[in-house]
């Protein structure tokens, strides 16, 4: 009988005693979402539109020209009524500071834009920015960073870590963060694992949209995402790597910040449509985090094609610009 109370006490115990010793599922406070709407009619009319009458994609082209260069398209006239708009020089390349009139928050979010490391910033993209300015009353700092065929990642990193050191007098670190889209995903994320290597103070968290994390676009799954991808095709890219690359290689993590180091980054969130031929390395990236139990939040969206972000008439646009905010704030 003594044996059985001594049984029922060790039951009670494990019951009722806390468990310090909690695993990663139990303690992860990731997020994991998985849009389960039904796509909206607009998205998939924007979908067949751009499939249909999108010019075909001429990077390739503009690579081959050798002297190809693409200027940012000019900051849209409204932004100057409603926000602050400070233009600096860094390495001979303008830096925009965008904030909001009145009360605003101690956040900055060094925004770095897509385009293939070949094309400039366009409108949509600063209309999304002036949406995530007005939403979160944070500061967006957004460089025209060096691109090919003139330039390669060396000249790009020479710029942004001056940029970032220029920022670091002005603002703690934990108050900035990271974002970038399509090739700015890859670069944000490369620039992260750079401060990380050479021991530079980073950003509090990096946010990405539909990031282009390995130039080149080798995992065979894209095969098959490509045939429902809207608007891109990765021949159309083919000679991106070689330009970009410079003096290194292609599987450079400065280059494919996928083949870069994972831990001591800080907190990461992926944007990504399972129609983008970028989805499968972002899969792949979760994966590779997850096997190492390193912490990721994860937003996939089924159906969405590449940066649908900046397709703002789209519901799915509305709910992700929502999310974004939501973390920038966090």
């Amino acid at each position: 009988m003594q044996n059985h109370k001594h049984l029922v006490l060790f039951f009670i115990l494990i019951l009722f005693l806390p468990n310090n010793a909690k695993t990663q599922s139990e303690s992860d406070t990731s997020i994991r979402y998985i849009h389960k709407e039904k796509i909206s009619a607009k998205a998939k009319f924007t979908s067949v539109i751009t499939k249909c009458f999108l010019p075909k994609n001429k990077t390739n082209k503009k690579l081959r020209r050798g002297n190809y260069t693409s200027k940012a398209s000019a900051i849209p006239k409204h932004f100057f009524k409603e926000f602050w708009i400070d233009t600096l020089q860094i390495n001979n390349r303008n830096v925009y500071s965008i904030s909001p009139k009145g009360k605003k928050t101690k956040k900055h979010v060094l925004y770095l834009h897509g385009g293939a490391y070949v094309n400039n910033i366009i409108k949509p993209q600063w209309e999304v920015v002036g949406i995530f300015v007005r939403k979160t009353r944070c500061t967006f700092i957004v460089p025209d960073y060096p691109l090919t065929p003139t330039y390669s990642h060396e000249d790009a990193f020479a710029m942004l870590d001056a940029l970032y050191l220029n920022l670091l007098i002005k603002v703690p670190s934990k108050d900035i963060l990271l974002m970038g889209d399509s090739a700015g995903g890859g670069l944000a994320l490369a620039l992260a694992q750079k401060q990380r290597n050479e021991g530079t103070p980073s950003s509090s968290q990096m946010i990405l949209i539909s990031p282009w994390l390995d130039v080149t676009l080798s995992n065979p799954e894209i095969i098959e995402v490509e045939k429902k991808d809207p608007l891109l095709k990765a021949k159309n890219f083919a000679l991106v790597s070689q330009f970009w690359s410079g003096k290194s290689t292609p599987d450079n993590y400065l280059v494919s910040p996928i083949n870069g180091p994972l831990e001591g980054l800080p907190k990461i969130s992926i944007f990504t449509g399972t129609h983008d031929i970028l989805y499968p390395d972002c899969q792949k990236f979760k994966t590779l985090m997850e096997e190492k139990n390193i912490s990721i939040n994860y937003f996939e969206y089924p159906k969405m094609f590449h940066v649908w972000v900046f397709f703002t008439p789209i519901a799915e646009s509305k709910v992700a610009i929502e999310q974004i905010c939501k973390l920038i704030l966090e």
